[in-house]
């Protein structure tokens, strides 16, 4: 055989299993690329029916775990309302109480009050009566006292029997005669200090005096007082030109008597008055 056809039975015999070979490939791609598919597919299928059951039970879960949540929810909003009304109850008994309080304690004070007020109503009228009844009492005996010397001074005596009676000013005023020559009747008994009153009341003369009986002693005639013309000023008596060393209120006259009162400015020196 010739080298040629050598060649070309060679380069025949190649082609052939080349084409072959080829065809063998061909064919094992095909049925490789059959069984992904085929796999691909069941896979698909078997990812297809297991999703919802994966999803089903993914969504029970979540729903008992809302429905949890929920009923959680719910108990922690019940147990709020229930805590924010026991609070709201609460404050409402504290505020009743302390409104309590407060309402006790304003009628506490307003009984206080009420009794203090009626206490002092209760001691004023008794202030009141007694301050009335004193001054009751106090007129009466200023009733009874003006109405005693009234019927002393202005008595009319039932006798003729008299006596005479002067009141002489201070020497320093040129011995001033305030009463001259009165003649008053007497009653018996009658004292120095009794006529005195009778006369000076006849010529509406201030009288001023302390003390009765025996104690008698005259403070000033007609607005003339001691100690207004110094420490050694008065007034002194004189019946029948001698001076009685006692109290008006003891020597009794008797009819015909001369009563000199005299107003002295030294201790009755300037009246020539006995000193003792």
């Amino acid at each position: 055989m010739s080298k040629k056809r050598i060649i070309a039975l060679v380069a025949s015999v190649l082609i052939i299993l080349g084409i072959g070979y080829g065809t063998y490939a061909s064919l094992t791609q095909n049925h490789s690329a059959t069984a992904s598919t085929s796999q691909v597919s069941k896979k698909k299928t078997s990812s297809k029916d297991a999703q919802p059951q994966e999803i089903g039970l993914k969504g029970k879960a979540k729903a008992k775990k809302s429905a949890k949540i929920t009923k959680a929810s719910k108990k922690a909003e019940a147990a709020k309302a229930e805590s924010e009304k026991k609070v709201a109850a609460s404050q409402a008994s504290s505020s009743q109480k302390v409104a309590g309080e407060k309402a006790a304690q304003a009628a506490s004070a307003q009984q206080a009050t009420q009794q203090q007020v009626a206490a002092s109503t209760s001691q004023a009228a008794v202030q009141s009566k007694q301050a009335a009844a004193s001054q009751a009492t106090q007129q009466q005996a200023t009733n009874t006292n003006q109405q005693a010397q009234t019927t002393t001074t202005t008595a009319q005596p039932a006798t003729n029997k008299k006596v005479t009676v002067n009141v002489y000013g201070p020497i320093s005023e040129d011995n001033q005669l305030m009463i001259n020559h009165d003649s008053v009747a007497i009653n018996d008994g009658e004292t120095v200090i009794d006529v005195l009153k009778r006369d000076t009341s006849s010529h509406e003369m201030a009288l001023s005096y302390k003390g009765s009986g025996s104690t008698v002693y005259v403070e000033g005639i007609n607005g003339l007082l001691e100690f207004d013309k110094g420490s050694q000023s008065g007034w002194i008596y004189q019946v029948n030109g001698a001076f009685p060393s006692y109290s008006c209120g003891s020597y009794t006259v008797k009819s015909g008597d001369v009563i000199n009162w005299m107003y002295t400015e030294s201790l009755g020196n300037d009246r020539h008055a006995p000193q003792g």
